[in-house]
Parts: C-alpha cells; sequence; structure tokens
C-alpha cells in the first residue's frame, strides 16, 4: 500500500515576525495578522531612522549607477526633502493604485511626528539631514564597492517531512569588501549608543542568505551633544559557523513550530515579561491591561489598519 504523505506546512518568517514571536505571541497576532498600529503613527524615532534610510538608499544607488559623488550626494538630500514635506501624489493617491508620480505607494507620506528643530528627547528633521551631509563627507574615501541598496531576498533556509520554512529579509545595502568579500551593511539610528551583538535574528538571516559570516553595522548617532567622529562609527559583528548552523536549524524551526500551532489553535498567548523594555511600552500593552470583553473595543478606538506586512516596510528591529 502506498503512503500518502501530508503536504508540508509553508512558514514564511523575517527578522520583525520572528522577533516578535520570540517576544510575544499577542503582540505578533495583533500587528500582523489582525495588520493593527496605533492611531498616533510612526514614532519619532522610527520617522527619523526611515528618513536616514532613504537618504542612503537614493545615494547609494547612484553611486552603483556611476554618478558623481556631487549627483549622489544632491539627489540624496534633495528625496530627504521630499520625505520630510510628502508627496502630494503618493499621500493622495487611490488605494491598490500606482501613484502617477512614479514613486512606490506611500513612499513619501510625510513626517507626521518630527519637528523640524531637535527638542529635548526629539530629534528634528533639519538635524537627521545635517548629519547625512556630515556622513558623506565623513566617509568620502570609502574604498569598498556598493553591490545593491535597499533590496528584498528570499531563500528556503530549513525544511524537514513536515514543514517548510522560507525566510526573507531587506537589506540596506550589501557591499563587497576588499579584504572581507561580499556582506551586509546594515544602517542603524540610535539616540544612545549601544553595542551591537550575534544575538540578531537580522544579522543572522543576512549570513545565511549571503552565505557570510559577519554582518557591518553603519552607526549613526543623533546625540546633538557629541562631535561627528563619536556619532559616526562603523562596527563589524561576527558570527562562528556553528552559531549560523544553530539558528538556522534549530532556533528557526523551533518557532515555526510555534507559529503553525498558535495558527491553528487560534490561540495567540501574551508574555507579560516584555510589555516594557528600553524603547518603552509595547504599543499593545493597553489591550492587554484592559478587561477580555473590553479589548475589541479598545483595539477599534485606538488602532488602524494597517498596511499587509512586507518585509520591505522598514521598521527598527
Amino acid at each position: 500500500m502506498d503512503i500518502i504523505q501530508a503536504p508540508k506546512k509553508n512558514v514564511i518568517f523575517d527578522a520583525t515576525i520572528l522577533s516578535s514571536l520570540m517576544g510575544c505571541a499577542r503582540f505578533t497576532d495583533i500587528r500582523f495578522n489582525h495588520r493593527l498600529v496605533a492611531l498616533k503613527g510612526k514614532s519619532n524615532s522610527l520617522e527619523v531612522g526611515s528618513l536616514i534610510h532613504k537618504v542612503f538608499e537614493v545615494f547609494y544607488k547612484h553611486r552603483i549607477d556611476g554618478f558623481p559623488a556631487s549627483v549622489c550626494i544632491g539627489n540624496a538630500l534633495t528625496a530627504g526633502q521630499l520625505f520630510v514635506m510628502g508627496c502630494p501624489t503618493c499621500s493622495n493617491h487611490v488605494a491598490d493604485t500606482p501613484p502617477s508620480c512614479g514613486h512606490d505607494a506611500e513612499e513619501y507620506p510625510g513626517m507626521q511626528n518630527t519637528p523640524e528643530h531637535s527638542q529635548r528627547f526629539t530629534v528634528g528633521w533639519r538635524f537627521a539631514l545635517e548629519t547625512c551631509e556630515a556622513y558623506f563627507a565623513h566617509y568620502k574615501n570609502d574604498s569598498w564597492i556598493p553591490l545593491a541598496a535597499e533590496w528584498v531576498k528570499g531563500d528556503v533556509i530549513y525544511q524537514d517531512d513536515e514543514i517548510r520554512v522560507m525566510w526573507k529579509a531587506k537589506f540596506d545595502l550589501t557591499i563587497d569588501h576588499e579584504q572581507l568579500g561580499i556582506m551586509s551593511m546594515d544602517h542603524k539610528t540610535f539616540k544612545q549608543n549601544r553595542d551591537k551583538t550575534t544575538l540578531s535574528n537580522q544579522f543572522s538571516g543576512h549570513c545565511v542568505l549571503l552565505k557570510a559570516r559577519q554582518v557591518m553595522v553603519n552607526k549613526i548617532g543623533l546625540q546633538t551633544t557629541k562631535k561627528i567622529p563619536e556619532r559616526l562609527t562603523r562596527e563589524l559583528v561576527h558570527f562562528s559557523a556553528a552559531r549560523i548552523h544553530e539558528w538556522q536549524s534549530e532556533i528557526v524551526p523551533y518557532y515555526a513550530y510555534k507559529y503553525i500551532q498558535f495558527k491553528e489553535s487560534g490561540y495567540w498567548p501574551p508574555n507579560y515579561t516584555h510589555c516594557d523594555n528600553v524603547f518603552g511600552a509595547c504599543p499593545y500593552k493597553q489591550v492587554c491591561e484592559g478587561d477580555p470583553d473590553m479589548r475589541e473595543e479598545i483595539l477599534r478606538n485606538n488602532y488602524q489598519l494597517a498596511p499587509v506586512w512586507d518585509p520591505r516596510n522598514k521598521e527598527v528591529e
């Protein structure tokens, strides 16, 4: 008798979804299954980070295309200004149709929670653009070759008799370094300096997809009290082959099975140890604090529907 084997269950992960699942299943359910985000929009930190990523994206794409440095910088800063003010066509186009301006949908929506000038703990967009200008001057003698900017790659990184896991990642920049070879360079903006470690799903995924053993972290500090050499640094994060193998063959499949379990049962349990962290309170903290029969109303009154999650969307891990 022939044994009919059940088809494999497919799971698509990126670093944001996996890290969210590791932190709290309820968070994962609300953010990615129900696609609900706070009505107030992106935080100042996320807006400024997105602004700097857009400037760097345009700069490095022009470098890859062979334009002179002055043209790359000029076009990058112009894109930054448009990101701040917003493209009228982008912000007013009809949903599910491409804007007539040629930009991606909502590529230049305008900044809602970022003032022009910095105010205590809030970073101003003018200071962010000045930091970009300083960055271009500080690293004008870079010798490595940029290969691709803001691109998405996906590949199956694990499978067994029951499941298949595809990992998708967005690379800020991939470079060809004369000593270290091809690797990911990841732009990280911050207000307080923190060393990056190998305990990063994002960086592990980058290494697996590029078959590399290191990631270059391009740190952009936004402290108004520090000088440029202190705010603009780069850190090489190394991984051992054994650590990468453990992440790919044990950690990722474990959470893939948990993800399937939560999805099939319909129960996404909360993890109350992740309600507050160094970046502030969980955006859904008030949902968990509410009585069970009030949670739908809390969600309806305080959150709005977000686009379907895509790794091309930029959220700091």
